[in-house]
């Protein structure tokens, strides 16, 4: 059964545009995309660099290790298709951000 974990706020994501946590030994990024909010494994599958600290271009995120691209919408890697980034469902509210696992 999945629960909701608080990974932050709404004005921490706005000021650095990307969460990290840690929950129940999984990392997690959060990524503010087109007005919402989506939340992604923390570590790229390829190499398991720090996604977090990737760089957001439109809707692609670039592992900041090797550069390998991830649509944040489907979690499809550019670079090779059959790898695709795990994604978590994301809820607000009020300010809090919170992520399903």
């Amino acid at each position: 059964m999945s629960e909701l974990h608080k990974v932050g706020t709404t004005d921490e994501i706005r000021q650095n545009n990307t969460l990290a946590a840690v929950i129940n030994g999984k990392h997690v990024a959060v990524f503010q995309l087109e007005g919402g909010f989506i939340a992604t494994s923390g570590k790229c599958p390829h190499a398991r660099g720090p996604l977090h600290k990737g760089e957001i271009n439109g809707v692609m995120l670039s592992c900041p290790w090797h550069g390998w691209s991830y649509d944040l919408k489907t979690g499809v890697c550019e670079e090779d298709p059959n790898i695709v980034l795990e994604r978590f469902p994301v809820e607000v509210q009020g300010d809090e951000i919170f992520v399903r696992l």
